[in-house]
């Protein structure tokens, strides 16, 4: 089967890069042809074949468009704007750019399917030619539709237009019905996972690692957050928490990995509230997310909104116990035999819960049990194994 994956964003930087990356190398592992289309600065440099429309960042000499990667809210890789934030002119020129480069993909790899990530303007221009495509929906692209109007028409047209459309969670697929006029036989639940044979227990040197940050604190317990630093993720409210228990007897520190619009100012928040143990880290690499998991004693993730919550899956599946708001998909996958779920904003029962975990060495009587629960739970080539029945499934069904 030769299946042409396409995404608005670039293959790093957020968890839909690393899902269509992921499984880009699955199919290809599978004995399937595969390609992927996506966005950013520079060609990516993998192992199957890609494209990106390429856009201006101010540092690359060479580009398709001489502005940013436009963001539904904000990408730690994109100093662009919001997508309703685009002029006329710079709406045009994206679309032309993206049906220029789907053309050409679609010439050269003839694929059987068209797999589109994110409801949103991609799946409109893929309307106008005749192959079959899926969209899975990742959830951030709902409250841009909300927001910005001028966009509604091109992306109802594109999703309408579907074979069929994925859902990560059942919430997710309630939603996008209501929000979309979606047919409920067109719209499907495929659960993500994540890839075990990455995220795992594995041994790391805490000293080492830590002090290739600059952090000298290694004997104390880790708190750790990875993510976007956006809105969503409610990271004030790990850092409110943070005044309270980094005083405890154990004075944890916390890690913060990622990048987003309000890094500044989350860490004008942390100086305000004089928390001279926490550390912003920038955005990480896989490799270097999965030993942070590792040395961390609880992930914090008190998100106010999550579509699904990979990271959560990451976290556990390194044997890691995760406290995290109870909200979108955090409520099917966290529960109090390997973490805790927290009001959203709540940072003082946060606090209580972290304080209880490192006091009551609860990493080390849950992880086993974590690791095993993701890998029974949520792997990733059961999402993969599942999402191949879809693309069969539309195949017979377009060829009717």
């Amino acid at each position: 089967m030769k299946i042409y994956q396409m995404m608005h964003f670039p293959l790093e930087g957020a968890g839909t890069g690393i899902y269509v990356d992921s499984l880009a190398n699955s199919l290809i592992s599978s004995g399937h042809q595969a390609k992927v289309l996506c966005s950013g600065h520079r060609l990516p440099d993998k192992s199957y074949p890609v494209e990106a429309v390429l856009f201006n960042n101010g540092e690359n000499r060479e580009f398709d468009l001489d502005f940013d990667f436009p963001v539904f809210a904000s990408h730690p890789l994109s100093k662009g704007q919001k997508f309703g934030d685009l002029s006329e002119t710079q709406r045009w020129a994206y679309f032309q750019a993206f049906r220029s480069k789907i053309e050409a993909g679609l010439s050269e790899l003839t694929p059987d399917i068209v797999h589109v990530h994110h409801g949103w303007v991609i799946a409109s221009l893929l309307a106008e030619f005749d192959v079959p495509y899926v969209i899975t929906l990742h959830g951030t692209e709902y409250h841009a539709f909300k927001d910005y109007k001028d966009y509604q028409e091109d992306v109802l047209h594109g999703l309408h237009g579907a074979e069929m459309v994925v859902a990560l969670t059942e919430d997710e697929r309630n939603r996008a019905i209501e929000a979309y006029g979606l047919d409920q036989q067109k719209i499907t639940i495929i659960t993500s996972g994540t890839d075990t044979d990455m995220f795992k227990p594995i041994e790391v040197d805490k000293a080492h690692l830590l002090r290739t940050y600059s952090i000298e604190a290694v004997d104390r317990p880790v708190v750790f957050f990875g993510g976007r630093l956006t809105d969503q993720k409610g990271v004030d409210t790990l850092l409110r928490a943070a005044s309270t228990y980094s005083k405890t007897d154990e004075r944890p520190i916390t890690l913060i990995a990622g990048d987003g619009n309000l890094r500044n100012d989350l860490e004008k928040l942390a100086a305000e509230l004089k928390l001279d143990t926490v550390y912003f880290l920038g955005a990480q690499s896989h490799q270097q997310m999965v030993k942070l998991f590792n040395i961390a004693d609880v992930a914090a993730m008190p998100s106010i909104f999550e579509a699904f919550g990979l990271v959560s899956l990451e976290a556990l599946a390194c044997g890691t116990p995760v406290i995290a708001g109870n909200v979108g998909g955090f409520g099917r996958i966290v529960n109090n035999e390997i973490g805790y779920l927290m009001e959203p904003g709540d940072y003082k029962t946060l606090a209580e819960k972290i304080t209880d975990f490192i006091r009551d060495g609860f990493k080390g009587k849950v992880r086993g049990k974590a690791t095993a629960y993701i890998r029974q739970n949520f792997s990733w080539d059961k999402t993969v194994e599942n999402i191949e029945k879809l693309y069969q499934q539309v195949l017979v069904n377009h060829s009717r």
